[in-house]
């Protein structure tokens, strides 16, 4: 026995080697997309987050130059770039409280599932939200939704750069 070699008694702490007699390890055929996961979940809100509040920063900023040129566009960017961070920031904490709270109890780690927003799928569930915070996630959303679709037609008569 060189000092390369493994002892014969080793045993891996992590079992690399499938010994189960299945061809693949069956756990994995039950795990979720990587991009369903909850690291990307919180990833993609946070990023979300950021790329919104550059937005609004930069609006803040261009303000003075973009009222003159159009009123009603620069409310209504204004209007939807400020629900849709409210709603990023909603997420983001419902997020990280469902994460404490499934971290503090048995077994102490968390799920590698991305968690659902709101949970529409079980609502029967001991953590079903109520009926009002149903509506109010959702009104939220129509309201995002809405004022990100949304667009100011020109006054007939007037130039338009389409």
């Amino acid at each position: 026995m060189g000092l390369s070699a493994a002892p014969e008694n080793l045993t891996l702490p992590a079992d690399l080697f499938n010994n189960s007699g299945y061809p693949t390890n069956p756990y994995l055929t039950y795990r979720p997309r990587f991009a369903r996961s909850l690291p990307i979940q919180i990833l993609m809100t946070g990023i979300t987050l950021t790329l919104v509040s550059v937005v609004i920063v930069q609006l803040v900023f261009t303000s003075p130059y973009h009222i003159r040129l159009a009123r009603a566009n620069f409310f209504l960017q204004l209007s939807s770039a400020v629900v849709l961070l409210g709603s990023e920031i909603a997420s983001l904490a419902v997020l990280l409280n469902d994460t404490k709270r499934q971290s503090q109890t048995w077994p102490y780690m968390l799920e590698y599932i991305a968690f659902d927003l709101p949970p529409l799928n079980s609502p029967l569930s001991n953590d079903a939200w109520s009926q009002g915070g149903l509506v109010a996630w959702l009104f939220m959303n129509a309201m995002v939704s809405a004022l990100t679709q949304v667009r100011r037609l020109p006054l007939a008569g007037s130039l338009s750069i389409d």
